[in-house]
C-alpha cells in the first residue's frame, strides 16, 4: 500500500522522501531567520537652514531615514552600506560635523562607533574613501562646505559574527557651523 521509491537496493515509502524534504527546507529557512538582525536608523540634520541630506546626487530625494535591509551573519560580519549626500542649501560657506546615538563605545583608532553587536562609521567618498571623524573625537574632522556646494558621504553599518539577532535603532546627527 503506497508509493516506494527505489533508491540503491533499499524502498523508502514517499512520504518519508516528502518529509524529509521539508525538514531541510523548514530548518534551512529557521537558520536564516535566526542569523537576520534589523535595525532602525534615523538621521536628523541639525541644519539652522544651511545644510540638507539628499539619498541622490541630483539633490531631489530628501533623505531622513534609511531601512538598512538584512544582515545575515550566519557565514560572519555582515555590512551594508548606505550612500547619500550633504548640501550646502545657506548663502554662507559652514563647516559639518556628526555623531550616532545608541552605540556604547567610540573606537578613535578605526574611527568607529561600536556596539557588541553593531560597527557604524562615515566615510567621505571623494577622491577615495576616507573615514571621518566624529564630533566626539579628540581631533574631529570638519567637512567644509561652500554655498551650494554637494559632498558624496556613505555610511557603513555592520552586524557582527556570532552576536545574537536584535532590532537596533541609532540616530545619526548632522551639525553646521560657520566656516
Amino acid at each position: 500500500m503506497g508509493k516506494y521509491v527505489t533508491i540503491g537496493k533499499t524502498d523508502v515509502h514517499l512520504v518519508f522522501i516528502v518529509m524529509a524534504c521539508m525538514i531541510l527546507v523548514l530548518s534551512t529557512a529557521l537558520g536564516l531567520v535566526y542569523y537576520t538582525k534589523t535595525i532602525d536608523h534615523h538621521a536628523t540634520i541639525v541644519t539652522d537652514g544651511k545644510i540638507q541630506a539628499y539619498s541622490d546626487a541630483s539633490c531631489t530625494q530628501l533623505l531622513d531615514s534609511h531601512d538598512w535591509g538584512d544582515f545575515n551573519i550566519s557565514l560572519g560580519d555582515s555590512t551594508n552600506a548606505m550612500d547619500f549626500y550633504l548640501k550646502n542649501e545657506g548663502n554662507a560657506a559652514v563647516n559639518v560635523t556628526w555623531f550616532s546615538s545608541n552605540f556604547t563605545s567610540y573606537n578613535s583608532t578605526d574611527v568607529q562607533y561600536e556596539t557588541p553587536q553593531w560597527i557604524v562609521y562615515l566615510v567621505k567618498t571623494e577622491p577615495s574613501e576616507v573615514r571621518v571623524r566624529p564630533e566626539n573625537d579628540t581631533t574631529p574632522d570638519r567637512v567644509s562646505l561652500s554655498s551650494g556646494q554637494v559632498v558624496h558621504l556613505k555610511f557603513y553599518l555592520s552586524a557582527l559574527e556570532g552576536s545574537s539577532p536584535e532590532d537596533f535603532t541609532f540616530r545619526t546627527i548632522f551639525n553646521s557651523g560657520d566656516s
